[in-house]
């Protein structure tokens, strides 16, 4: 069996080596230091997911530290065994290994998916976890056995534990098995064990909710029911996103799969259909009323491009295979071309047009504000702020080796709000303004005095990414 799966196991192997070496050559993103941070303020749950992101994080941060590396280890081992588990049912769905690997190849392709595979969010962890969840119910389906139960109870419990959407997986499992005429199964006494397992392993979620006045349930029902009518342009907006993110040729790849998978007569196809479809259609309508960011239906597409590759692949005529032939070739490609910019930086962007702009430059942002925190008398406590989440969270992570304070001064209640509940009044405020994120102090804030403090301007190749301002609010009073 090793030796008929070998070609597969060397590609994953080969993939996982690449993400290997690309890992620690640049900064953390926006999203991927936040859920770093999760790891810093360990708790049963957070304001915007779940906390097992966090408490994946947190087995390395308190063993051996955090640098982008360990940071970025555990996507990259989950996507190793999210392609393993994928190329199976690939290969159990076309009993070819030819097809199989062309899924794999199809699946490692995909852009938003390859992202997915480098920085850990929640998303990487659900992709596993929706995997096992069809081999498992399928298992089910084929010996009713209690471990079955047993076992689709913890991974329900785990994907709770890492994303609200994946209560989508209960409901297609649910009717997968009403399909299946397993009415056996459906209303088994070992049914309730499953309910009563997963609910256990989320009432960490539950509990902390209930201690924070439901603040996460209020802001995900801010996503799913927005304040606001149904925008077309928005919906076509998402899909606009997800063809780009994906690759645009896998994209449509997807899509036939999920149309044409039909065709494959196979209980394992129906359920990752009917998967596809409840989450398909509940991310289409949130689209109109909030845009979609592109990793949020990554389900949908680890389902359907496999599917629609191995669908195209054993079409009749040349037009099917070459199709895929070149899709596989593009998205690779370009795949393998981000990878290299994202190591080298060899491209010369314009001044402040870099697309690194978001994940350069804050480990020399934080170092400078050490600087200038340590520096002068010290009167008051000192502390670093921002005016937005998104630079608190790459600020706050960058600043770990110098145990400075990092406060987001803005009027948006957050999980920074709940980590730091207290506002820092009275602290002499450092403020960090980039060229793209600011605040102007003098206006928006209560200071006795306002005063510039320096300027770091942030080159790549030459070129300005950045340029951030350090403002002092002393003896800061609270916003205007």
């Amino acid at each position: 069996m090793f030796r008929f799966h070998a070609p597969a196991i060397l590609i994953i192997l080969g993939f996982t080596l690449i993400r290997l070496l690309v890992a620690p050559t640049f900064g953390l993103g926006v999203d991927e230091a936040h859920y770093l941070l999760y790891a810093k303020y360990l708790d049963l749950s957070y304001v915007d997911h779940p906390p097992l992101v966090g408490w994946i994080h947190a087995a390395g941060y308190y063993l051996l530290g955090t640098d982008e590396f360990l940071a970025r280890l555990p996507a990259i081992l989950l996507f190793a065994f999210t392609s393993w588990f994928a190329y199976r049912l690939s290969w159990s769905l076309s009993r070819s290994r030819e097809k199989a690997i062309v899924a794999l190849l199809a699946l490692n392709g995909a852009f938003m998916l390859n992202a997915l595979a480098i920085m850990l969010l929640p998303d990487s962890i659900l992709m596993l976890l929706s995997l096992l969840i069809v081999i498992r119910t399928r298992k089910l389906v084929r010996h009713g056995r209690t471990r079955d139960f047993l076992l689709i109870g913890l991974l329900f419990g785990l994907a709770g534990l890492t994303k609200y959407t994946a209560v989508l997986f209960v409901p297609a499992v649910l009717i997968h098995l009403a399909f299946e005429k397993r009415f056996d199964l459906l209303f088994s006494p070992r049914m309730i064990l499953t309910g009563l397992i997963a609910l256990c392993l989320v009432s960490p979620v539950l509990i902390w909710n209930i201690q924070h006045d439901f603040i996460s349930f209020r802001y995900q029902g801010g996503h799913v029911f927005a304040a606001q009518r149904p925008d077309l342009s928005l919906a076509l907006k998402s899909l606009a996103a997800q063809f780009g993110a994906y690759s645009p040729f896998l994209f449509l790849i997807a899509f036939y799969g999920f149309a044409a998978g039909g065709r494959i007569p196979l209980g394992t196809a129906r359920l990752m259909r009917l998967t596809a479809a409840l989450l398909l259609a509940f991310f289409v309508v949130g689209s109109f009323y909030e845009t979609t960011l592109p990793h949020w239906p990554c389900i949908f597409y680890l389902f359907c491009i496999p599917m629609g590759a191995m669908l195209l692949w054993e079409r009749p005529g040349r037009f099917s295979r070459n199709f895929v032939l070149f899709s596989l070739g593009f998205s690779l490609f370009l795949t393998a071309f981000a990878y290299a910019e994202l190591s080298n930086r060899f491209i010369r962007y314009p001044d402040y047009q870099s697309p690194f702009r978001d994940i350069y430059g804050y480990d020399q942002i934080a170092a400078r504000a050490h600087t200038i925190l340590r520096s002068g008398p010290k009167i008051r406590p000192r502390a670093l702020a921002v005016s937005n989440w998104t630079m608190g969270s790459r600020v706050e992570y960058y600043s770990l080796p110098y145990d400075q304070e990092v406060y987001v001064i803005d009027d948006r209640h957050d999980q920074f709000d709940v980590w730091k509940p207290n506002p820092p009044l009275g602290y002499d405020l450092l403020f960090l303004n980039s060229r793209f994120h600011g605040i102007d102090v003098d206006t928006a804030l209560r200071c006795d005095r306002v005063c510039p403090a320096d300027e770091l301007p942030l080159f790549l190749n030459g070129r300005l990414v950045d340029r951030v301002t350090f403002v002092w609010c002393l003896n800061y009073q609270g916003r205007r």
